[in-house]
């Protein structure tokens, strides 16, 4: 049982609100792993996991933070043929459908594609990296 916790921040919705994407829990998700918290992150990504409108929308999130740092998403974190890549082949998958710039529909239908697991990965990739650009200052999100 939980009993603490955590501001949250405001996740704008993104294309994939129109395919019931939880941006709520998103929000919950990306503020308890900025706050370091030891327990909360694990049940909430197992929540996001199970959504595959919300891992996606996490992970579209998390690629356009790096596009807006970076300028693109490195090859690293798309490349779908690197089967020893440590990036969860999930998160991989998703990430190139936006960097191809896949429409919500094909990014709603990758991740549908992809098993629970797979998406609990994806979504664990997506928060650290959500995370670390809110950290180092290159995404202004509100928190709630």
């Amino acid at each position: 049982m939980i009993d603490h916790g955590h501001n949250g921040f405001e996740i704008p919705p993104g294309p994939l609100a129109g395919w019931g994407a939880d941006t709520a829990l998103l929000g919950q998700l990306v503020g308890a792993a900025f706050d370091e918290c030891p327990s909360c992150p694990e049940a909430l990504l197992a929540l996001v996991g199970e959504s595959a409108p919300t891992t996606a929308q996490l992970v579209e999130r998390a690629c356009a933070a790096v596009i807006d740092t970076l300028g693109g998403i490195p090859v690293d974190l798309a490349d779908v043929a690197n089967v020893d890549s440590p990036v969860p082949i999930g998160f991989r998958r998703l990430a190139l459908t936006v960097a191809e710039r896949g429409g919500p529909a094909e990014l709603a239908a990758q991740s549908e594609g992809l098993s629970v697991a797979d998406r609990h990965a994806a979504a664990r990739t997506a928060t650290a990296v959500f995370v670390s650009e809110i950290r180092a200052g290159n995404q202004q999100l509100r928190r709630v």
